[in-house]
């Protein structure tokens, strides 16, 4: 079975967003696997892979962190499973948008939310989340929430696109899912899981596209603890 590193929140939720990515990719390919939580300021734990950050996967002797190189992994592993790219023009494409999601969508998700993961990270990681975060927000966790309005607007505009395509398409990839769905499918899960907050109305086609994606693999990711 592998064998999956992950954040470790209060009461025991997976709430990384990249660990998102590996639990559906896992799901999509039909593969079980074994959660080991971590809480994110202890780096002894996942020294082993030669990192200090998570999703770390270990498959037999095999060991692979980062969430894109995890998929590219289970891709190449296990090619008569489920693909994850639909091709090699698929897996450029989905690059290409994990590179976009985590460049414009995650910084602009960041500030909305911060205050309230800091609530729900496991309380051996309180001060080091804080450090980190404020760090990279140049501001202060109450700060941020402060300006929580503002900031929810940056974050409208930047999935208007994705508004637009589902409009049109009942998932990212098309007729049915796959990774490039589970990349913007982790933000969304991240801050359902780590925030009281529903930044969608229930018309909006991100709204229906999120209900049908927490409806796969028998409700796998609706069925976790959330704010």
């Amino acid at each position: 079975m592998i064998e999956l590193w992950e954040l470790k929140g209060k009461g025991d939720r997976p709430y990384s967003l990249f660990s998102w990515r590996t639990r559906m990719a896992l799901k999509h390919k039909g593969l079980e696997f074994k959660s080991h939580p971590v809480p994110m300021s202890d780096k002894a734990a996942i020294a082993f892979s030669g990192g200090k950050t998570v999703p770390i996967i270990k498959d037999g002797e095999t060991v692979v962190r980062d969430s894109w190189k995890i998929a590219e992994y289970l891709e190449d592993r296990y090619p008569n499973n489920p693909s994850l790219f639909g091709g090699a023009i698929g897996r450029g494409v989905t690059q290409a948008f994990n590179t976009w999601v985590d460049r414009v969508v995650v910084p602009a998700a960041m500030p909305v939310i911060v205050a309230d993961v800091h609530e729900r990270v496991d309380p051996a990681d309180e001060a080091f989340f804080r450090q980190q975060f404020e760090g990279f927000l140049k501001s202060t966790l109450e700060e941020s929430r402060a300006r929580r309005p503002q900031s929810l607007e940056r974050l409208t505009r930047a999935l208007e696109p994705m508004q637009a395509a589902l409009k049109r398409q009942t998932f990212i990839c098309g007729t049915a899912p796959a990774y490039a769905d589970y990349i913007l499918f982790s933000v969304l899960q991240w801050m359902r899981v780590t925030s009281p907050q529903d930044i969608f109305n229930s018309s909006d086609p991100l709204s229906g596209w999120r209900s049908r994606m927490l409806d796969l693999y028998d409700a796998f990711a609706r069925n976790v603890p959330t704010a």
